[in-house]
């Protein structure tokens, strides 16, 4: 049996995008389909290697097919209304090469354990010459004027499952039919600071973040220590830390295993973010940015720009 068989025979037997509307499901498929994509370093539109990752896409994109056969007929069905025109996607650059790997060619190439941040030209060099750091609550981030790449609700996240894998009781102990999807909205009950960076460097960066520049940390442990450090001199009350985002499928999540502070729709997960997180000692709704300097950060990283 082929792997698009094998896929498609699981995904019958557990049929989880069943109940989506139809405006549901094609949000869903651009979400795959932008995370499916790869900038080639020839400036090609590619996909992931045969590694876990690229499985991982090519399998949910099978069940999106799948999906797409069960309520439309064989391809094309489903997609002759243009949904897909707007599906955000890498921006090839070929015949040249990318600007970005270019960039980090001039450094000495990728290597492992390093972290990166992304952004404009004059907003990293002030962080990079003087470790400026903006450290912004998370609520912030709920604006839909940012970027789509950095707009998000990151106080709550939704789980949604079928009925059937739940059993609701009435107050009599009885249990009470359900068809259709049962959705969780999981909320934190505070707000919190956070400061994101990136844990790879795929060369599509720039283009998702509207990005001009990027500080390459070396050594993240020395530039997270600072920070911490930092913010505790503001803020002593605050528990801070760094861990990396924990990308989840609502509709296949469990949600017991959703970290509010640390999730993430999986749509994101193209952005392999890592991020400091300041955690106030009681539930605090209301929180002001503020701005720390922790020294210049040449001896711990480098920065490049495009």
């Amino acid at each position: 049996m082929t792997n698009n068989d094998f896929w498609r025979d699981e995904y019958r037997k557990h049929r989880y995008m069943e109940f989506l509307t139809d405006e549901e499901l094609q949000v869903r498929t651009k979400d795959i389909f932008l995370n499916m994509a790869t900038l080639t370093p020839e400036g090609k539109v590619g996909l992931h290697g045969v590694n876990k990752e690229g499985m991982f896409w090519l399998s949910v994109w099978t069940h999106i097919l799948e999906e797409f056969t069960i309520r439309y007929g064989t391809y094309p069905n489903g997609f002759t209304n243009g949904f897909m025109k707007d599906a955000s996607i890498v921006n090839p650059t070929f015949p040249n090469i990318p600007p970005s790997k270019i960039a980090i060619d001039k450094i000495g190439g990728l290597k492992e354990g390093h972290i990166y941040k992304f952004g404009k030209k004059e907003h990293l060099d002030s962080m990079y010459k003087h470790g400026r750091i903006r450290i912004a609550p998370a609520s912030l981030y709920n604006d839909s004027s940012l970027n789509k790449a950095i707009q998000d609700d990151e106080l709550s996240f939704s789980v949604s499952t079928r009925s059937e894998n739940i059993t609701f009781k009435n107050s009599n102990n009885e249990i009470i039919p359900a068809f259709g999807n049962v959705t969780f909205h999981l909320k934190s009950t505070t707000n919190y600071y956070v400061h994101c960076f990136a844990s790879k460097y795929t060369l599509r960066e720039y283009d998702d973040f509207e990005a001009n520049s990027c500080i390459v940390i070396t050594k993240p442990r020395i530039l997270f220590q600072k920070m911490m450090k930092a913010v505790k001199n503001k803020h002593p009350e605050f528990n801070g830390f760094a861990s990396p985002v924990k990308y989840s499928d609502p509709l296949t999540c469990n949600p017991k295993d959703v970290e509010i502070l640390l999730a993430k729709h999986f749509r994101y997960s193209y952005q392999n973010e890592v991020r400091t997180i300041w955690v106030p000692p009681t539930p605090m709704q209301h929180l002001e940015l503020f701005y720390i300097e922790i020294g210049s950060m040449e001896k711990y990283a480098q920065i490049i720009n495009i």
